[in-house]
């Protein structure tokens, strides 16, 4: 595996080698969607499963369970179906193969306009599990993520057949990007706010078509387009602002965060972070989007509707910083009592209800991970709290010495009104402090053609949102004592993957060297007060919008704040030194 950021339009061959280095990516369920937990007892050899069909929920959709590959290509074996409800939500009793064979879930909309998949394992797992939900295995919601996510698999090479939770996990941070405008795609189409092509049958039909253009690539191929790119052109110009919205929209939904960084293992056991009392730290960033409202009938294909609600004001980026005690049994509390903080950790599934003090509360969902070895450093032991010693479960983590912390990538909305919003954080031992400048400074030349300097590693940052949406800045960063700092990245002649524009290619987007410093009360949070991104459109002038920019360690985006008007954006990260979580001290996440 390349250690800084992988290229998307490159061939599948590193991903394995990638994978060998990855664990098992962890699994854990989205909120919402109205999807209820079950307690049937599922008959011997079979397993009872619950989810959803969401993009909007589709009511009426037909899911179809398969083995060895979706619905419809080669080598499927249908082993179980079901109709969801009018809200998109399904139960079925599904006999299963008690074989490794990789289980797929796929549903169909009245008219067949709408095909969403998910992979969910292997066929063996999820049976000896038995009664499951989106809680414990979150792609049994079939979304416009899970959807994207195989379609990239396949455009990069991939073999339905070889799929196993190591590779997922290693296509999810190594391919972040793609899926997540390949996502925003699918949902434009199957919401109904972009026209789907004539010349795709239905959503999953076109959803491969776009990743075959945006990611396949011949190792002497350059200068293709990236999966946006692909996207923007397949579905046109006019639907290029909603594109923008909805890659926010998805990161920053507490239903699909999970999914883009979590995948398909069965999320069981004892919870990932040890009992005791730790130091939150973190960003709440709203996006401006709400709700979407659900609308009455599937898409047709001959026409778009209208645009995406438009923003509502937001606030600025908020910075929380309190101390929460973690259970043995994974219940999250204020340790000073206000119940200002409180949720649960389940394996490495955190659900949050957050109040930040000045009136907003917010419900937030995504994964919790180990930060790596020496990106924490002193601090005092957590220790568990007298409500809840450690011998209250069986099977818990004991607690961790100072050196350990986890980071939080989550999503969610506000309690009242809905704003979706990003949540990244970190969950550290109290009085300890980043190690900045031990973040890897692995060097990478051919990484999207950028080329680094010596104690430089390259990153590829793709804007999502109205204001940076497919702004692309290809930086160089340099890990400093109190944080990082970031300069443009020197380009190949034939690259065209980073500084510029995937709306428009051929437009040139720069910024300035920038430093990302943090403070003494929030030390794992580091922000840079201006920050300028300059786009050129050759002979018709430039546009520069200037902003302040976040980034929490651990984190897999940067948020860029602008203040007149409040806009809040995120910068979007594939795989690099920066974002590495682990899901238990012994394997490696990816």
């Amino acid at each position: 595996m390349k250690p800084s950021i992988i290229n998307p339009v490159r061939s599948w061959t590193l991903l394995p080698v990638a994978a060998a280095l990855a664990l098992s990516l962890s699994a854990c369920g989205g909120g919402g969607g109205g999807i209820a937990s079950t307690s049937a007892t599922p008959a011997a050899g079979k397993s009872t499963l619950t989810g959803a069909v969401i993009d909007a929920p589709i009511a009426n959709a037909v899911v179809t369970f398969t083995t060895g590959a979706p619905l419809g290509q080669q080598g499927y074996v249908v082993v179980g179906n079901a109709t969801a409800d009018a809200n998109g939500n399904y139960t079925v009793t599904v006999a299963l193969p008690n074989t490794t064979a990789p289980l797929f879930a796929n549903a169909t909309s009245p008219g067949g306009q709408v095909v969403l998949t998910a992979y969910l394992g292997a066929s063996s797992a999820v049976l000896a599990a038995g009664s499951l939900t989106s809680a414990n295995l979150p792609n049994l919601v079939i979304s416009q993520v899970t959807t994207a996510a195989l379609a990239v698999y396949v455009a990069a090479g991939g073999s339905y057949a070889t799929l196993t939770p190591t590779l997922y996990a290693a296509l999810l941070s190594q391919h972040h990007d793609d899926i997540l405008a390949l996502s925003a795609a699918v949902k434009a189409v199957a919401d109904g706010y972009c026209a789907k092509p004539s010349q795709y049958k239905d959503t999953d039909d076109m959803a491969r078509g776009i990743a075959m253009n945006g990611v396949t690539v011949t190792s002497s191929t350059t200068g293709t387009s990236s999966t946006l790119t692909a996207a923007s052109t397949t579905l046109g110009s006019s639907c290029d602002s909603n594109l923008k919205d909805l890659m926010q929209y998805i990161t920053s939904d507490e239903r699909w965060a999970p999914e883009l960084d979590l995948g398909d293992v069965l999320e069981q056991g004892a919870p990932a972070v040890a009992a005791g009392s730790y130091s939150l730290q973190g960003v709440l960033a709203q996006s401006g989007m709400g709700t979407v409202p659900m609308l009455p009938t599937p898409p047709a294909s001959g026409a778009s509707a209208a645009t995406l609600p438009p923003t509502v004001s937001v606030l600025p980026p908020g910075i929380l910083n309190t101390v929460v005690t973690v259970d043995a049994k994974g219940d999250v509390s204020s340790a000073d009592g206000s119940g200002h903080v409180t949720g649960v950790v389940v394996s490495n599934l955190m659900t949050l209800t957050v109040n930040d003090g000045k009136g907003n509360t917010y419900v937030l969902a995504g994964k919790v991970g180990l930060l790596p070895t020496g990106f924490v450093a002193g601090g005092s032991t957590p220790v568990p709290g007298p409500s809840a010693p450690a011998s209250s479960a069986s099977g818990v983590l004991s607690p961790v010495n100072g050196t350990v912390g986890y980071g939080l990538r989550m999503g969610g909305r506000t309690q009242s009104g809905g704003v979706l919003t990003r949540f990244d954080a970190v969950l550290v031992p109290q009085g300890s402090q980043p190690g900045w400048s031990s973040i890897p400074q692995t060097r990478s030349d051919d990484s999207h053609g950028m080329s680094c300097q010596s104690g430089q590693f390259g990153v590829r940052l793709m804007g999502t949102g109205s204001t940076i949406g497919g702004l692309v800045l290809g930086a160089c960063v340099a890990p400093q004592p109190t944080g990082l700092a970031l300069s443009p990245a020197m380009l190949a002649s034939n690259s065209h993957e980073a500084s510029d524009d995937d709306f428009r290619p051929g437009s040139s987007v720069s910024f300035g060297n920038f430093a990302l410093n943090n403070t003494s009360g929030t030390p794992y949070i580091v922000s840079a007060p201006t920050v300028t991104i300059t786009k050129s459109n050759g002979g018709s002038g430039t546009l520069s919008v200037t902003g302040q920019m976040f980034y929490v360690m651990g984190a897999k985006d940067m948020i860029f704040s602008t203040a007149t008007p409040t806009f809040n954006g995120l910068f979007v990260m594939n795989e690099n030194p920066l974002d590495k979580l682990q899901e238990t001290p012994s394997n490696q996440d990816h």
